[in-house]
C-alpha cells in the first residue's frame, strides 16, 4: 500500500507542476469575460491555427514517464498501481514523412490483492517499440508498429516473450476531415487473438476530433491554443485494458496470467510543438476479469476507480 500511495502522490505532483506552465488562448467565449472575446476570435486566424509539429528535428524524440492507481470499489479483491518510463528516438528515412521510431520502455505494476486472489505482487513489462510511417501520397499512408517485449513476474521465462504488432493503411477520404484505416492488430495476449483493425478519424472542425479504433477510441475537444507553440485538449476514452504476463502461481506451477477490463476515462492533455506535453485523467474500469490459461480458470472482479498522469518531453 505504501508504494501505491507514493505512485498516487506522484500522479498529483506531475499534474500540479505541469498544469501551471504556459498561457494559452481559451476557446470557450462563455467562460471568459467579454474583454477577452477578441482573443477567442483570434483563434480563427492563420497564425493561431498554425499546426504543431508532431516530431522534433533531432534523434531524441521523447522522454516520457507516467504513473497511475486503480482502486477496487466493488469486490475489493484487486487494486494496483503502475509506473512506466519510455525514451523515444526518431530516424527520418529521407524525410520526416517517412520516419522510423525506436522506443525502449519499462513498466512495473504493483498488485494489492486479497489473499484469495492468486496473483504476484509485482508484474513487469520490458520492451522496445518500433514505429514506421510512410507517406504514399497526399491522401494515403502506411503505419506499422512492432513491439517485442518480456512480460512476467521475473520468476519464470516460459511464455514471457510477447509481441504486439499493428499494420494500418490510412486514406483521407475527405482531406483534413475524414480518414479511414484498415489492417490488422496482434495484441500479444493469451486471451485475445489476431483481430482486424478498422479505424475512422473524423475532424469536423479544428477543435474537435473523433477517433474510433480498437483497442481505445477517443473523443477530444480543444479548449485552448497558443499559436504554433501548444494546445490543450479535454478528452474521453473508451476501450480495452489489461495485458498478459508469464507468472509462477502460489502452487509453484508456471502459467499465463491475463487481466482484462473495459475502461471509460476523461482527462485533460497539453501538447507542445515537437510532440511533448502532459496529461491527467480519471475514470472507471468495469467487466474486470482474471484468466489463467493452463488451468482454464477465470475470476470476476469488482469495478474500479482509475487515476493516472504523465509527462513527456
Amino acid at each position: 500500500m505504501t508504494r501505491m500511495r507514493l505512485n498516487f502522490f506522484f500522479v498529483l505532483f506531475v499534474f500540479a507542476i505541469q498544469h501551471g506552465f504556459g498561457q494559452e488562448t481559451i476557446e470557450s467565449p462563455s467562460d471568459v469575460p467579454t474583454a477577452l472575446a477578441s482573443s477567442v476570435e483570434a483563434c480563427d486566424s492563420d497564425e493561431m491555427e498554425a499546426e504543431l509539429s508532431r516530431f522534433k528535428r533531432q534523434p531524441l524524440q521523447s522522454v516520457a514517464i507516467s504513473s497511475g492507481w486503480m482502486q477496487d470499489i466493488g469486490s475489493g479483491l484487486l487494486s494496483g498501481a503502475f509506473t512506466e518510463v519510455a525514451i523515444g528516438s526518431g530516424i527520418p528515412l529521407g524525410s520526416f514523412d517517412n520516419l522510423l521510431g525506436v522506443t525502449p520502455r519499462f513498466r512495473i505494476d504493483w498488485m494489492d490483492a486479497d489473499p484469495t486472489v492468486d496473483i504476484p505482487d509485482e508484474l513487469y513489462d520490458f520492451g522496445v517499440q518500433f514505429f514506421y510511417r510512410r507517406q504514399v501520397s497526399d491522401r494515403s499512408s502506411w503505419l506499422a508498429i512492432f513491439s517485442p517485449s518480456i512480460r512476467s513476474d521475473f520468476t519464470t521465462s516460459e511464455d514471457a516473450f510477447r509481441v504486439f504488432a499493428l499494420v494500418l493503411y490510412n486514406w483521407e477520404w475527405i482531406p483534413e476531415t475524414l480518414t479511414i484505416s484498415g489492417g490488422a492488430v496482434y495484441l500479444g495476449r493469451a486471451d485475445l487473438p489476431v483481430l482486424p483493425a478498422i479505424a475512422l478519424m473524423w475532424t469536423p472542425d479544428r477543435r474537435t476530433r473523433i477517433d474510433l479504433r480498437f483497442p481505445v477510441s477517443r473523443f477530444a475537444y480543444r479548449v485552448a491554443k497558443d499559436g504554433s507553440r501548444s494546445e490543450k485538449w479535454i478528452y474521453m476514452n473508451v476501450g480495452l485494458g489489461g495485458n498478459t504476463w508469464a507468472v509462477t502461481r502460489q502452487s509453484s506451477i508456471t502459467d499465463e496470467l491475463s487481466l482484462r477490463d473495459l475502461r471509460l476515462t476523461a482527462g485533460i492533455e497539453k501538447i507542445v510543438d515537437g510532440g511533448g506535453g502532459w496529461f491527467a485523467e480519471t475514470g472507471f474500469a468495469f467487466a474486470r476479469r482474471i484468466e489463467y490459461e493452463r488451468t482454464d480458470e477465470e475470476q470476476d472482479l469488482g469495478d474500479a476507480w482509475l487515476v493516472s498522469a504523465g509527462w513527456r518531453y
